[in-house]
């Protein structure tokens, strides 16, 4: 699952887009480190993964493909698997990755900033996982896109939400969040209210996400592209 920091601010029946930056691995002055360095989170990684019983069980082998922030604090946030091997190996990647120390944050212009990552975890039919890192931008795991990125994904929601009338009359306020599947021909399919705020609002940001055009699909570390589900909050908010 890939949890794309992204909203939809409505002012008074218009819609104005915005997102806290997240830089990608390759475009930041000081990469992200988790303490000691990477040999040390290998370690860390090592030390810390149980094969689940029932992916042992089942003799389930693979890689469990996950996305993550450092945060400017260091912390990890926004785990989420993005090509998944099964729920077990799935909940067991995400379960150490929640568990990691706090890293040393990117730095842009000697500031701290949110920086993406995306890991993968091999699960192999022995009983042992290992992982390997892949940056965004460096021809590894890429995830899911907007066509011409995030700006032009905010330029739609812009133009397409409207704010409901009677969610404007009732002062209703708060998130939808909306998940869906990128196809590997960029459709979109399963698009689905994951948290509702009313029926009115829940029924436009569904409406506006069924209207979007083709996304660029997730790609794997060979290239490969892959079906990768999204997260996307639209806020509602009245001026």
């Amino acid at each position: 699952m890939i949890l794309l920091m992204l909203s939809a601010i409505m002012l008074a029946g218009s819609a104005e887009s915005y997102a806290q930056k997240v830089y990608d691995f390759v475009s930041v002055d000081k990469t992200p480190q988790y303490p000691g360095g990477m040999a040390k989170f290998y370690q860390y990684l090592g030390a810390n993964i149980k094969y689940p019983a029932e992916a042992k069980a089942n003799k389930t082998s693979g890689k469990v493909f996950l996305s993550f922030i450092v945060e400017e604090s260091g912390k990890l946030s926004n785990i989420q698997v993005i090509r998944g091997l099964s729920k077990e190996t799935n909940a067991e990647a995400i379960r150490v990755l929640q568990a990691s120390p706090k890293w040393n944050p990117g730095m842009v212009n000697g500031k701290p900033v949110q920086v993406k990552y995306n890991l993968s975890i091999n699960f192999d039919a022995n009983g042992s996982a290992n992982s390997k890192k892949s940056a965004l931008g460096n021809n590894k795991i890429k995830s899911p896109v907007f066509p011409g990125g995030q700006p032009k994904l905010f330029s739609y929601l812009a133009k397409t939400l409207k704010y409901p009338t009677i969610a404007k009359k009732n002062n209703v306020q708060g998130k939808v969040l909306i998940s869906f599947v990128v196809e590997i021909d960029g459709s979109l399919s399963n698009i689905q209210v994951a948290k509702g705020l009313s029926k009115e609002t829940d029924a436009e940001a569904l409406r506006a996400v069924k209207n979007s055009p083709k996304w660029v699909p997730a790609f794997d570390e060979s290239g490969k592209p892959f079906r990768a589900k999204c997260d996307l909050p639209v806020n509602f908010k009245l001026s």
